[in-house]
């Protein structure tokens, strides 16, 4: 399972060395000022294609880079559990789906993700 922290300007990805084998990718490290969205999405809605790098045992494990009909997206999830989704901007992956561990509350995270990102200003 994967640990999201919120460490001053920045989000930290950690992934478990068993995921990291799994993704063939390490833990992301992403300046809140690059995310533009964060919110709790079902397996199903990621509408995962195509396996460009890593692991898919469709709905049992799922970890690596896809691509889906919005373009990139990173995942370690499974279709067991809700999962996070950060959407960002001007970084690698435009989309990561995470699946947090067990005492971690995937909405919980997500709000406070939205409520620590830069004000953008007025609209």
């Amino acid at each position: 399972m994967t640990s999201v922290k919120l460490i001053d300007d920045h989000l930290e990805i950690n992934l478990s060395l068993f995921d990291k084998l799994l993704a063939l990718h390490g833990s992301l490290h992403i300046p809140l000022a690059h995310v533009t969205n964060a919110y709790v999405s079902s397996f199903e809605d990621l509408q995962i294609q195509f396996k460009l790098e890593g692991t898919n045992f469709g709905y049992l494990k799922t970890a690596g880079v896809y691509a889906n009909p919005s373009g990139l997206i990173f995942c370690d999830v499974s279709g067991f559990h809700d999962c996070l989704v950060i959407e960002t901007q001007g970084e690698r992956f435009p989309k990561i789906a995470v699946q947090l561990r067990a005492d971690d509350d995937p909405n919980a995270v997500a709000h406070e993700i939205m409520r620590r990102l830069p004000d953008a200003g007025p609209t």
